[in-house]
């Protein structure tokens, strides 16, 4: 699963919060900010990129990018993360594995921050190789990780 359900009955409950509430909420996660409408937007942006997915598969077009907002590829199976609620780009990934039956993906990612939520997601699947190009500055600049220097590989 790419999303858990604890994360996904958090995300759907924001939509009846009040300020309060949703500041509290927020404060669970690093760098995400809830809205009353943050649950709407990124169910958009998940069925823009899904609908991508279908229109390149079908031969409808030839290649196209799904400009969705908001972003995903921060965002882990459990938690929102760097503005990212879903990580729209490891559900399409899924999704094209699935219904097309594609048996090999690259994802680049060339974001300036490192999409780590993408990098946990799928570090384990021989099949999906992610490819970030992302500033690290010695683990100085977001997301701060280890696992976001160089020598960083799947297993």
């Amino acid at each position: 699963l790419l999303c858990s359900s604890e994360h996904l009955e958090v995300a759907k409950s924001t939509q009846t919060m009040n300020e309060e509430e949703l500041k509290r909420v927020s404060g669970n996660y690093d760098a995400f900010f809830f809205h009353p409408n943050t649950y709407r937007c990124a169910r958009l942006a998940v069925g823009a990129t899904l609908q991508l997915v279908d229109a390149v598969m079908s031969g409808k077009v030839c290649n196209g990018m799904a400009l969705v907002r908001p972003p995903g590829h921060h965002s882990q199976r459990n938690a929102a993360n760097g503005f990212c609620l879903f990580n729209n780009v490891a559900i399409g990934a899924e999704y094209a594995k699935l219904k097309y039956g594609l048996q090999r993906i690259l994802i680049v990612d060339w974001d300036v921050h490192h999409g780590q939520g993408t990098q946990y997601i799928f570090e384990e699947d021989p099949s999906v190789l992610y490819f970030s190009w992302h500033r690290y500055e010695h683990q100085d600049f977001w997301p701060s990780l280890k696992e976001s220097d160089y020598d960083a590989v799947g297993l």
